[in-house]
């Protein structure tokens, strides 16, 4: 079977499945997407970014404008 008639074949199953499959899915895409890339990046690199995606998740960000505007009002000086 070629890899296009599985992945044919699996959409179709795909589209019968409930969505605590689909949930555990998307995990486990999740989780080979931060395999791959952890592979290729340094632990201090890593776990800046688990750290950015904390603070993300804990509403700890700002938007782009605030951060330009800030910077402009502290070195117009």
């Amino acid at each position: 079977m070629d890899l296009a008639l599985k992945k044919v074949e699996l959409i179709s199953w795909l589209t019968k499945q409930d969505q605590a499959m689909i949930d555990k899915i998307e995990n486990l895409r999740k989780l080979s997407i931060e395999s791959q890339y952890s592979k290729r990046m340094s632990e201090d690199f890593g776990e800046r970014l688990y750290r950015s995606n904390e603070d993300i998740i804990a509403g700890r960000v700002h938007e782009q404008k605030d951060v330009e505007s800030y910077f402009k009002d502290k070195f117009s000086n």
